[in-house]
């Protein structure tokens, strides 16, 4: 009857609590997702910069989280991966599952590489963890093994067994100072052990089977949660003056604390996303019930939100948090922070940038500095003879540059700050506002006045059109020649590449300047180009990417591939994967990118695989929304002749064409019936999944 009499207590505190506090909330504002991939397990990078998410598929990705693209996809996994995290610095990956090891993946380079494998574990590893420095992984599995690793040298430091020597281990957790390693799993025990020697400091019986461990960011308190309805908190070193936490209704499978160590997040198996006081014990907030059970819940460490994933589902849930003290993320964003962005220097480096950054900012005494090379303003104004002009300067701030615009247009810097911008003018004075803000929302502003007096500049008030300021690239592949004899050498693909070139030099608006052409090149030589490529163009840019010649579609692991000339038949280390071909896509910055790939091609790059049957209406329109596009001369695992219908239609299509804009969805509804009606192969075209198409828009061809 008391422990009734408590509940009933605790309901009516938390149902008041719920009123009181009603300024504290959170909503779902977004979604992430892939095909095939049911997430396992997802969470954040100790900066922010990424998501990190294991899946059913056997497959680990890796989002940009502010872009919400993928980033990077590791494949080829022999066993499913329970586990994954960041080093920190996010220049590599630590992931462990049903291969019984753990592996270290370089995902600075495209596909990511193995570095070192962990090895030794008697069934598939459930956890892992990196230390706060990033010397020492931990790691727990089937067997109940708990390890710990120099990640250095990949030598074991610790082998620990609890009580309980052959239950699993399901979570282990480093303290925030790294002095402690927590534990727990089948055998309901949370256990301390000391990183420095080795040594067991506390344990206590927790829930019957511990599924999730979190220790708050100050280091006071720890979480357990797992086959019980309730989640324990315990304060540290002791394990000593409990809090049990109660409301969900079911099994609780996560939680986490937020950067202040105020409030717990926690979801389970009742589907409820719960928020709570840790002091006090109440709720906070709930959330409607979810499609599925919560399996995963982390906060972000730089922004108030978190993410959330539900059993069986291919989504990551971002969620807003409002009602808080936003002061609590802003760690991050002080002086000697170091995020890591797509394409960034590594930890060291960026810190040795954000120092420079800093002593320029105290010397000159502002928050910003934006230096201006060329042209330099004189009294604040620069006489100019030609109908556009570029800027090319440097912006710095010791606290890092969140944005940089010019006339409101947001321009990419360098790694040091360094900008360059292209600015068609306008006859006689054009004002530029130039305006730093950096990552404590400060601004510094900064303009001057450019007097065009060029002949054949246009009228002042007279607009141009993004389209017509748009810079067009090509990278072209075309593959004959294979050195594996076991591999069929072509004879059209170089020819076809060729014509398609005449083509956008003839009667499009390509320059020979800007098509690269790669006749018979190499696993590497393609990676390397198009990283290339990612840091030469920018977002008022559009590419053009065409592959001709042998494909391959792995219909058990959805997987397709170009062979690129070094490829070999029995092995597939150089084969070239769509999911690398997708990942550096990331990496690429266009304002519209259409890949055109005359292979086998997987049908998994595509959001939608139906052809677009309506036209489309307002060129300016579909070219002022990003787009990401590709079409493809056949379905998944059709083959294509090595005379292809596909691509004559196309040249000839685009010949044929006397329109001044072409939209590529209106080539591909050209092309398709003739393609279908000269062949068996029926054309696909689509969206490019997760890496940044913004819907509605295209890739304009315009007619010189």
């Amino acid at each position: 009857m008391k422990c009734r009499s408590c509940f009933f207590i605790l309901f009516l505190l938390a149902g008041i609590n719920g009123r009181i506090n009603s300024q504290f909330n959170f909503n779902v504002i977004r979604s992430l997702g892939e095909t095939n991939h049911q997430i396992v397990s997802a969470s954040y990078s100790s900066d922010g910069s990424y998501i990190i998410t294991t899946g059913s598929d056997s497959s680990i990705i890796v989002w940009n989280a502010e872009r919400r693209t993928i980033y990077r996809t590791i494949t080829g996994l022999q066993g499913r991966p329970n586990a994954a995290v960041f080093t920190p610095g996010n220049e590599f990956v630590l992931a462990g599952g049903g291969d019984n090891k753990v592996s270290k993946w370089d995902i600075g380079v495209v596909p990511p590489k193995i570095v070192q494998d962990f090895e030794g574990f008697s069934g598939p590893v459930q956890s892992i963890a990196v230390s706060p420095d990033g010397k020492y992984m931990a790691s727990g599995s089937s067997g109940g093994t708990i390890r710990i690793w120099d990640l250095t040298s990949a030598n074991l430091v610790f082998d620990l067994k609890g009580p309980d020597k052959n239950k699993d281990i399901y979570s282990v957790a480093f303290s925030p100072d790294g002095k402690i390693l927590a534990s727990g799993g089948a055998d309901g025990n949370l256990i301390l052990w000391n990183t420095s020697n080795g040594i067991m400091t506390a344990s206590r019986p927790g829930q019957k089977v511990i599924k999730h461990i979190s220790f708050s960011p100050d280091g006071k308190l720890i979480a357990s949660c797992g086959h019980e309805n309730d989640i324990f908190v315990w304060q540290l070193p002791a394990l000593s003056n409990k809090i049990e936490l109660k409301g969900h209704k079911d099994r609780v499978l996560a939680a986490d604390f937020t950067p202040d160590s105020k409030y717990l997040l926690s979801g389970g198996w009742d589907k409820n996303i719960i928020l709570w006081d840790v002091a006090s014990g109440k709720i906070i907030h709930k959330s409607d019930k979810q499609s599925n059970i919560v399996t995963n819940l982390d906060f972000n460490p730089a922004s108030p939100d978190f993410i959330s994933s539900n059993y069986q589902s291919e989504l990551i849930e971002k969620w807003a948090l409002s009602g808080f003290d936003e002061a609590q993320w802003n760690r991050l964003a002080e002086p000697g922070a170091v995020k890591i962005q797509d394409g960034s220097p590594s930890a060291s480096q960026q810190t040795a940038n954000q120092n420079a950054a800093a002593n320029v900012g105290q010397q000159a005494g502002v928050n910003s500095m934006i230096e201006i090379f060329a042209p330099v303003p004189v009294q604040g104004k620069v006489v100019h003879d030609k109908n556009s002009i570029t800027l090319v300067g440097r912006v710095s701030d010791p606290q890092g540059i969140n944005t940089f615009l010019v006339n409101r247009n947001v321009v990419k810097l360098s790694e040091g700050g360094v900008f360059q911008y292209n600015l068609n003018l306008s006859k006689g004075e054009n004002q530029l506002d130039l305006v730093a803000i950096n990552n404590k929302g400060i601004m510094n502003e900064q303009k001057f006045v450019v007097d065009c007096i060029a002949e054949n500049a246009a009228a002042a008030g007279m607009e141009f059109p993004e389209i017509a300021k748009a810079g067009y690239f090509a990278l072209l592949i075309g593959i004959n020649e294979y050195q594996n004899d076991e591999i069929n050498d072509l004879q059209n693909p170089v020819k076809d590449a060729q014509n398609l070139y005449n083509i956008l030099v003839s009667k499009y608006t390509f320059n020979q300047e800007n098509i690269i052409f790669l006749k018979n090149p190499t696993c590497d030589e393609i990676a390397l180009t198009l990283e290339d490529l990612g840091k030469k163009l920018s977002d008022n840019d559009n590419l053009l990417i065409f592959y001709a010649g042998h494909g391959y579609y792995d219909a058990k692991a959805n997987i397709g591939y170009w062979l690129p000339s070094d490829a070999a038949r029995y092995s597939r280390i150089k084969w070239f994967s769509n999911t690398s071909l997708r990942d550096l896509l990331t990496g690429i910055e266009t304002k519209h990118t259409l890949l055109i790939a005359d292979a086998c091609f997987s049908g998994a790059i595509f959001r939608t695989r139906a052809a677009f049957s309506e036209i489309p209406q307002g060129i300016q329109k579909l070219y002022e929304i990003p787009s990401r596009k590709a079409m493809t001369s056949g379905i998944f695992s059709q083959e294509v002749p090595d005379e292809s219908e596909f691509i004559k239609w196309l040249v000839r299509k685009l010949d044929e064409n006397k329109e001044n804009f072409l939209p590529s969805e209106i080539l591909f509804s050209n092309l398709k019936p003739a393609v279908m009606n000269n062949s068996s192969n029926i054309p696909q075209y689509g969206v490019i999944q997760n890496v940044g198409d913004a819907g509605g828009g295209d890739f304009i061809f315009v007619h010189k």
